[in-house]
């Protein structure tokens, strides 16, 4: 009859189980890339966190993740998210609830809003900057 036994299953009730449940981290972020050979026309949302490597062209919104600009990357379009970090090329408006991070390496021309915003030194920016939250 071993076809027809059936599992046991064990349940952990206790107080410090639950707790234990409780503390446990959440589960690592997804993140999605676009590589550095391929080029993309259109908009693009969803929850997973994004590296842009290639050429992009459209709207980029994931308003509650990251998306990150690699110094070989070249968007032309409107970027919508949690925090943005540029290394490359981005001609377009940008929009962050949270952080706007200009590298070195990064080409911006477009208008920025976001309530915090870091430039370095070496940078090269066009347009203006607004502070706010965006939408």
């Amino acid at each position: 009859m071993i076809g027809s036994e059936k599992k046991k299953e064990k349940h952990i009730t206790s107080p410090e189980a639950v707790q234990q449940v409780r503390e446990d981290p959440p589960p690592s972020r997804h993140a999605s890339a676009l590589g550095s050979g391929l080029h993309f026309v259109g908009d693009i949302t969803g929850s997973d966190d994004l590296m842009i490597e290639g050429t992009f062209k459209g709207k980029i919104d994931i308003p509650d993740n990251i998306v990150k600009i690699s110094s070989r990357a070249k968007i032309d379009g409107e970027l919508f998210a949690k925090n943005i970090q540029i290394m490359g090329k981005v001609n377009g408006n940008i929009h962050a609830s949270g952080k706007v991070d200009i590298r070195n390496t990064a080409n911006v021309k477009g208008n920025i809003f976001a309530p915090r915003i870091t430039i370095e030194e070496g940078a090269q920016f066009k347009g203006s900057i607004k502070m706010s939250m965006p939408r």
